[in-house]
């Protein structure tokens, strides 16, 4: 008995609700039509906002980058024989690790 009386009260609140909402359709869609409208201001408001901070990060990253590119230009330039020797020495090693890998 009280397991029917409760799906009663469910069923009685349910038809309640669906009477209320299609009174208030049109109330409803205007303000889900509000909030949507406000949302989308403020995503491209946001849009906008991230785009010129990625620039900005994207500028300062680039020019961090050539700096370092032009100090890295300049220091084998004035030290040439050292970065040959480096390089022929990390060839030499990779060379042996890669043959000794595949005996």
């Amino acid at each position: 008995m009280a397991n029917t009386y409760n799906k009663v009260q469910i069923h009685e609140a349910l038809e309640l609700l669906n009477e209320i909402a299609a009174g208030e359709e049109s109330e409803l869609k205007d303000m889900i039509a509000d909030r949507y409208d406000a949302l989308k201001g403020f995503v491209a408001a946001m849009g906008a906002t991230v785009q010129r901070d990625v620039g900005h990060a994207y500028r300062a990253g680039k020019e961090k980058v050539q700096a370092a590119a032009c100090q890295v230009d300049d220091h084998v330039h004035a030290n040439p024989w050292a970065y040959i020797g480096g390089s022929a020495a990390v060839g030499l090693l990779v060379g042996f690790l890669i043959s000794r890998g595949r005996r």
